[in-house]
């Protein structure tokens, strides 16, 4: 298994989607495992999925993230996406605000 080690990272887990071109493409069976360091972007994890096709099959885990800026508290969001989540999530990932462990 592959891990991830981040440092001053902007939009460190990026969208599977397009949000303004809606996709047809129905994307299925993504991990995002072992993600790790740091970013300078508040919004530390984006999945953004397309609303004519919503992602399925994602699985989210083990996710480590500080935030080393000044423009807020550490954010996730989440669109159009139910991930699983396993082992640690630092910061809630799909949760509107988050406060780092």
């Amino acid at each position: 298994m592959l891990a991830v080690l981040l440092s001053s990272i902007k939009n460190t887990v990026h969208n599977l989607c397009k949000k303004d071109r809606p996709s047809s493409i129905k994307i299925t069976n993504v991990s995002i495992k072992n993600v790790r360091g740091t970013t300078n972007s508040a919004e530390a994890v984006t999945l953004i999925c397309s609303g004519l096709k919503p992602c399925e099959n994602v699985e989210v885990g083990d996710i480590d993230l500080t935030y080393n800026g000044n423009q807020g508290p550490i954010t996730t969001r989440c669109s159009n996406v139910k991930p699983k989540f396993v082992g640690k999530q630092n910061p809630p990932v799909c949760a509107t605000t988050a406060k780092s462990a």
